[in-house]
């Protein structure tokens, strides 16, 4: 773990920090990467917490956002063409989540799946979009601050803090 630091240290030395924070954002891009990824990365190669977790939550939100619409827009395709197994199926799922409610599938929804798919089989099943942005976003915010916590602590550990 100490060499992966330092190569990373070493990596983004030279690199300008708008460069850094640019890059997080990107990692934060990606699903299966996003904040919390994208916020322990760019906070362990040296980015102060606060500009790390504002580079992973911007990029994550811009992939949640196009989430969400191209959810939206499967919906409205598939709304009149439902068939009666993928009816049933689809009803399961929004009773799950209605059981539990947007919060709580937001919230623990990054353990099972990526926060932009989660995003966008919510708003692919129609659920409330308004909701579901603001419930992902603070999904999105509390496991970046999470991570972004815990690649500071790995740092501060590895005595580079």
């Amino acid at each position: 773990m100490n060499d992966a630091v330092t190569w990373l240290e070493v990596l983004l030395d030279d690199i300008h920090p708008a460069v850094q924070f640019l890059a997080v954002g990107v990692i934060a891009v990606v699903p299966f990467l996003e904040s919390y990824v994208g916020a322990m990365v760019g906070t362990m190669a040296g980015l102060p917490v606060p500009l790390a977790l504002g580079a992973a939550i911007v990029g994550n939100v811009l992939a949640l956002l196009v989430a969400v619409q191209l959810g939206s827009r499967l919906s409205a395709r598939l709304a009149g063409t439902r068939s009666e197994q993928r009816a049933e199926r689809h009803q399961k799922i929004v009773d799950r989540v209605e059981r539990w409610g947007v919060p709580v599938a937001s919230l623990v929804g990054p353990v099972v799946m990526a926060i932009s798919v989660t995003a966008f089989v919510m708003a692919a099943m129609g659920l409330d979009r308004r909701q579901v942005v603001v419930w992902q976003t603070v999904s999105i915010v509390a496991w970046g601050a999470l991570f972004a916590t815990f690649g500071a602590g790995i740092f501060a550990m590895l005595g580079r803090a």
